[in-house]
């Protein structure tokens, strides 16, 4: 195999580790953490787009417009949170179904709103070669910017009171009420934080495909079956072990096959994973180490 051959390899992981990340990124949260089942984090997603969209368009920098999508859609994540979602905490059919309502409301109401149109904001950075292959340096910027997003949820909850608090009140509710904690404003401020790093996803997503009321919808399947396979142990590393999993699969059938194929390969992959791991890849490792202890 050819040098270039090799970097286009390995530039097509990153490339679909970052995609995969930062679509779940916000997803871990609210449904790896929280349990909740929100199935409207595409439309979230979409609504960080169009917010960085046309903050651009109006002058605002790039880096400024998705700082602004990532607040715009958190401060929309806790109305969200308020109003709807804190009726439905412990009961996974019904939050399933009535975030599901929730995002069709959205996309036709954004459908009413701006009407089909399609916007973008144009790529940046441009683009480098490798032999008779050419790579876009974009591609590894999301990538950079998973990495850090993820490096960021793990430091909050690991070294911040909120963290601390956040996990207290998520694992024990009544313990953690008992103790003086406002369980009610953590799962605002979790659900809004989850919402905050949709909207980011959403922006970033907005300068690699055209955006549209329907935007979101081919991201919330991904960023569900990476949040699922990867277990409720620990949320965070079992994003990471999804995400590098689903990232490689998808890699290898895209360069065998093609990218429809790919596609459905990511399926089939998770398919795999929860016949052998049922809980999630996460929650497997955590049993092993904790036999391996034993011994």
């Amino acid at each position: 195999m050819e040098f270039g051959q090799v970097v286009s390899f390995a530039y097509q992981y990153f490339d679909n580790a970052a995609f995969l990340a930062l679509s779940a990124v916000g997803l871990i949260l609210i449904f790896g953490m929280m349990g909740v089942i929100n199935m409207a984090h595409g439309e979230l997603m979409m609504i960080g787009a169009y917010v960085a969209t046309y903050a651009y368009y109006a002058g605002i920098p790039v880096p400024f417009a998705i700082v602004l999508a990532g607040i715009v859609t958190g401060l929309v994540g806790i109305a969200i949170e308020r109003l709807i979602v804190r009726h439905f905490y412990n009961q996974l059919l019904s939050s399933l179904v009535v975030t599901w309502g929730l995002s069709l409301i959205i996309s036709q109401g954004m459908l009413m709103a701006f009407g089909p149109s399609a916007m973008n904001i144009p790529t940046p950075f441009g683009s480098f070669s490798v032999g008779e292959f050419s790579f876009g340096i974009y591609r590894m910027v999301l990538f950079a910017v998973a990495f850090c997003l993820i490096v960021g949820v793990w430091a909050l909850f690991r070294f911040s009171m909120f963290g601390i608090r956040a996990q207290a009140a998520i694992e024990n509710p009544s313990m953690a009420q008992a103790l003086g904690i406002d369980t009610r404003r953590i799962y605002t401020l979790t659900f809004g934080l989850g919402s905050a790093m949709g909207g980011i996803a959403g922006a970033m997503f907005a300068m690699t495909a055209a955006v549209s009321p329907f935007f979101g919808q081919a991201y919330t399947p991904m960023a569900f079956i990476t949040v699922v396979i990867g277990g409720g142990a620990n949320a965070i590393a079992g994003l990471v072990f999804a995400v590098a999993y689903l990232a490689g699969v998808q890699t290898l059938a895209v360069n065998i096959f093609n990218q429809y194929v790919g596609y459905i390969s990511i399926m089939a992959a998770a398919l795999v994973v929860l016949l052998v791991m049922p809980a999630g890849i996460s929650d497997f490792v955590e049993r092993r180490r904790v036999r391996a202890m034993q011994r």
